[in-house]
């Protein structure tokens, strides 16, 4: 993709990502949340979060934008950078990726893949997102399920911010797809065990959510180029 598409999509992602700590600080505060679970407007006060969340929505988008030839999908990928900055932050912070952002987001991602879809004048877009938010969406509610039964550490919101994912991941077709749910896993596993084992994180508290963004990264960089898809 020509760098100027690049440069563009890297800076509509950090621009996106600069304003979180004024999302964050005003999201809805959980009816009945845990004891130890720090106000949303505190974790948004430190002064050095906007250029953290700029920095890291802004590459992640901008290493999407550099590996993909769809310049029309950038739009989503931008967006999704710039919100899964946000995200992660919060859930790392929180061990919570409250609904009034992820459900505005998963709306917004169909909206701007729908309008890929149009400016390419391809339905495929539309169809491999379609396919893989349903598919992935029934893999990780099914993995929920079992892990409310057996006490896992993926919540709910990790499924809903799942279905985010596959939207954008979807239209790069079903290797990238495929590669960044197994990458989110693989990171997730490598740091979820190391932080448990320095006793840093409780194993069945730990905060999915980073490593689904990053992982989603991953299988957008390379899932296509590995796969040819």
């Amino acid at each position: 993709m020509p760098q100027v598409e690049i440069a563009l999509t890297a800076g509509a992602a950090g621009l996106i990502g600069l304003v979180g700590p004024l999302v964050i600080g005003r999201i809805p505060e959980p009816p009945e949340p845990d004891d130890d679970k720090p106000l949303y407007a505190d974790i948004a006060r430190p002064r050095w979060l906007p250029v953290l969340l700029a920095v890291a929505a802004a590459a992640a988008a901008g290493l999407v934008a550099w590996a993909t030839d769809l310049p029309e999908l950038m739009p989503a990928w931008a967006l999704v950078g710039g919100v899964g900055a946000w995200l992660s932050y919060v859930d790392a912070r929180t061990r919570l990726l409250p609904y009034a952002v992820v459900a505005p987001l998963y709306l917004a991602a169909w909206a701007l893949v729908g309008l890929a879809a149009l400016l390419a004048s391809d339905p495929r877009i539309l169809i491999r997102a379609l396919v893989a938010n349903i598919v992935v969406y029934v893999i990780f509610r099914v993995m929920h399920a079992i892990g409310q039964r057996f006490g896992g550490a993926l919540g709910y919101g990790d499924v809903r911010l799942a279905a985010v994912l596959a939207v954008v991941l979807g239209p790069l077709g079903p290797d990238a797809t495929l590669i960044g749910l197994y990458a989110g896993f693989l990171i997730g596993a490598i740091f979820g065990i190391g932080l448990s084992v320095l006793k840093l994180v409780d194993r069945k508290s730990f905060a999915f959510g980073p490593y689904m963004v990053l992982g989603a990264v991953v299988g957008a960089v390379w899932g296509p180029s590995l796969y040819g898809s």
